[in-house]
């Protein structure tokens, strides 16, 4: 490739960068800044779209009320704490691990508080409209944490697409999932098969991972080749990752109590087996990640959780701690198999590798429920409608999975992933230093 030896400056201000051809910054193994390349993009009709939603938001939540008779004082606030737990675990879990790629902090914690406030109204109206048939619902705490299972599924699909979909996409993509999700949820899985789960292992994990896998596979890879090369992350963007892990491994245990009954036995086996889960799944995915190499990756923080995801669909049952670290120790083993690539690189079909994290362990969490009847005392699972829960929702998240990302490939994609500077204003010392060697393979 052609350019002058010349060194892009490590610190520039706009007009200086204004200067600098492009070749120089890919000699440098540096994607040039968006604003000397077709790359930088307005927002298009997002703005306008958001604003008209909100509007009809408003109109329909007109004739809702508060339903504060059918729970007590006590109740609420519990609820409450819960909820405050599930959000955290939703903006600064998710939002910082989506954060591990280098240039794209910004839209991970951004679009993921779009995605709850977005998401949070939305599944609140159409849950409410499924299940009180009216237009005059009256919400509870209880319906807020329902919502926020819905907004779970996208938020780990917005994982999977990560980097390669535009603000106005992801807002199509939140909300064309949390309809479905709804559907499966209140329509068949509540009030035609009895499947349960604790809205955990299967209905929000695998639901939202193979909704978004399949997605993902019909939209297909990110357009320009460019975007390859920044599909990795920082020393400070790795801790910020890490840093969404644990939130994440600290709050899981309300993601899978939050619709058990309030002080219940239920619950508080359910706290109980959850961290078992959880500090065996840890323990694993550390010995299994040093086995290959001898050396230590981020990606233990990832694995660390597939024992909360494995657990949910059993956790209120009396399977005593042994069992609890056992489901905990095989979901982490599985987990940190399919983090090392063994159908190759997925990257660019599965951003941060959803599969590994809540796919594969939400499916085994679901099949544990199956075979739960035959080995837990007092165990009150119907194992036909628990194989028909998870076959039917793996199915159906494939189908309307790939029917959302037809939609969203007809929609107008970043003209670069992977970065802030496409849609945001981030500061001009926005990483772009990529892989030595891969960004000049990008660009040639």
């Amino acid at each position: 490739m052609g350019g002058s030896n010349a060194k892009a400056p490590a610190k520039s201000n706009a007009a200086e960068m204004q200067k600098v051809s492009n070749d120089n910054y890919i000699e440098q193994g540096q994607h040039p800044p968006l604003s000397l390349t077709r790359g930088r993009v307005k927002t298009g009709a997002f703005g306008p779209v958001a604003m008209v939603i909100q509007v009809l938001f408003i109109v329909a939540f007109w004739p809702t009320d508060y339903d504060f008779v059918s729970s007590s004082v006590f109740d609420e606030t519990v609820m409450y704490s819960f909820l405050g737990s599930i959000l955290t675990l939703l903006l600064a879990g998710m939002g910082f691990l989506y954060a591990y790629l280098r240039s794209y902090g910004l839209s991970a914690v951004g679009m993921a508080l779009f995605q709850i406030a977005l998401g949070l109204q939305w599944a609140l109206l159409v849950q409410g409209w499924m299940r009180q048939s009216t237009i005059e619902l009256a919400f509870t705490f209880k319906d807020f944490s329902q919502a926020t299972m819905a907004v779970f599924t996208s938020v780990i699909s917005f994982g999977v697409l990560a980097g390669k979909l535009s603000p106005l996409q992801t807002l199509v993509l939140v909300m064309g999932e949390i309809v479905c999700y709804a559907g499966n949820k209140v329509w068949l899985l509540d009030h035609v098969l009895a499947f349960k789960d604790n809205s955990s292992s299967v209905t929000v994990c695998a639901f939202g991972a193979y909704f978004g896998l399949a997605a993902s596979l019909v939209y297909g890879p990110a357009k320009d080749q460019v975007a390859s090369a920044m599909v990795s992350g920082t020393y400070v963007s790795e801790l910020f990752g890490f840093l969404g892990a644990l939130i994440m491994w600290i709050n899981w245990p309300s993601v899978i109590i939050s619709e058990l009954e309030t002080g219940s036995a239920a619950q508080r086996m359910a706290i109980m087996n959850t961290i078992f889960a959880l500090l065996s799944s840890t323990v694993i995915a550390f010995a299994a990640t040093t086995m290959p190499t001898q050396r230590l990756y981020t990606s233990v923080a990832l694995a660390s959780l597939a024992g909360g995801v494995a657990i949910g669909a059993t956790a209120n049952l009396q399977l005593r701690p042994g069992l609890a670290a056992l489901i905990g120790a095989v979901a982490a083993g599985l987990s940190c198999y399919c983090f090392k690539a063994p159908f190759g690189n997925t990257i660019p079909f599965d951003t941060f590798n959803i599969n590994a994290i809540f796919g594969v362990p939400g499916l085994f969490g679901g099949f544990v429920s199956v075979i739960a009847p035959m080995f837990v005392p007092g165990c009150s699972l119907d194992w036909t409608k628990q194989l028909g829960g998870v076959l039917w929702t793996f199915v159906f998240a494939v189908i309307s999975g790939a029917v959302t990302g037809f939609v969203l490939g007809r929609l107008q994609p970043p003209a670069v992933a992977y970065t802030d500077e496409c849609y945001w204003e981030p500061a001009d010392d926005i990483p772009r230093k990529a892989n030595p060697g891969s960004v000049g393979a990008a660009f040639e």
